[in-house]
């Protein structure tokens, strides 16, 4: 059985572990390490195959907990393990250095509902979905990589906003779907391409047109594709049928 060591955020790696379990990927505690198992590593036979496998899920499982966990460290992969039935481990140990970092994360949530009974809510809950998505759906894994790996400038947002509008067929279907108004995003629009308004942080060099009187800040642009993400998400899990 193989296993990937993970380093990061311990808590953002914890609330994985409360999460990820059952399914195809998978993160728990050895009592040592956090480490990542899946059954995609079952017909490996070498650790660098197993460790590149790692890598893929990580690119997008670094986005998923960005979104659902507002993770700041990156997750990065480590030492890979081979188990054997007798008990013996290998340890195949790739030169890379690994940092561990602290903070608080949301707490567990606990639901009572009418009938008495008690239903856990953990923060990385939606990871092992928006995950299994990811792995069947390039335009899902492509978000994810760009959430995991990139800053959140205004390129990057802009990035995101068209792959969500190649993927639904158009940018006017987002409204349609009331993931956002019209005005938001051509507000967005303006302002992202405007130099006039964001000088060299601008997706163009040069004005096409008058600079937005009113132009959105970057805060407002993250919480605006931040909800349009989530939005998509969500019509993709109802309509997997998950």
């Amino acid at each position: 059985m193989w296993m990937v060591q993970l380093a990061g955020d311990t808590c953002d790696l914890a609330a994985l572990a409360q999460s990820l379990i059952g399914g195809d990927i998978n993160v728990s505690y050895d009592g040592q390490d956090y480490v990542l198992t899946s059954d995609r590593f079952a017909f490996s036979d070498e650790a660098g195959a197993v460790r590149q496998k790692a890598e893929d899920i990580i690119a997008v499982l670094n986005g998923a907990s960005r979104l659902a966990l507002n993770a700041t460290q990156s997750i990065r992969v480590g030492a890979v393990y081979r188990h054997h039935k007798d008990g013996r481990r290998d340890v195949f140990v790739f030169p890379k250095s690994a940092m561990v970092r602290f903070r608080a994360i949301s707490p567990t949530l606990k639901v009572t509902h009418a009938d008495g009974t008690v239903e856990e809510c953990h923060p990385a809950d939606p990871v092992k979905q928006w995950t299994a998505l990811a792995l069947k759906n390039d335009a899902i894994a492509d978000v994810f990589r760009i959430l995991g790996d990139s800053t959140l400038d205004w390129v990057n947002l802009y990035r995101i906003f068209e792959i969500i509008g190649g993927d639904v067929g158009g940018l006017d279907s987002i409204a349609t779907n009331t993931w956002a108004t019209k005005a938001s995003m051509k507000l967005f629009k303006h302002t992202a391409n405007s130099p006039g308004a964001l000088g060299l942080d601008a997706r163009h060099g040069a004005e096409s047109k008058q600079p937005p009187t009113n132009p959105m800040t970057i805060s407002e642009a993250r919480t605006l594709i931040n909800s349009i993400i989530h939005a998509w998400l969500r019509s993709k899990i109802s309509g997997s049928g998950a």
